[in-house]
């Protein structure tokens, strides 16, 4: 049985957002150790899908309870809580920024 508590999610998706699948890796509940996770993912990732898209490909990490809680960004640069300005901005919500005068 899949374990679903540290991991790491990658949600693969092609540049027109179709989903391709999804993959997995641990992570041992440190910033840096979720950071280094989504880079063995998308590594992952780009060697398994050839059309997959870095950016509609979404990441999260899961928390020692198994609870979606962070989002991750494409280039490794950002790590944000779910349910923040900061995580739907990596995730694509403009207006998440915009509304605060923040830029992309």
């Amino acid at each position: 049985m899949l374990k679903l508590t540290n991991i790491v999610v990658r949600d693969v998706r092609d540049r027109d957002g179709y989903k391709l699948g999804r993959l997995v890796e641990a992570h041992d509940g440190t910033e840096s150790g979720v950071i280094e996770a989504a880079r063995r993912v998308s590594d992952r990732m780009f060697a398994e899908y050839s059309d997959a898209s870095n950016i509609e490909s979404r990441m999260c990490a899961t928390d020692t309870t198994g609870k979606p809680k962070w989002a991750v960004s494409p280039n490794f640069l950002h790590l944000a809580e779910i349910g923040t300005d900061e995580a739907s901005y990596i995730w694509g919500d403009l207006d998440a920024h915009n509304s605060r005068g923040l830029t992309r």
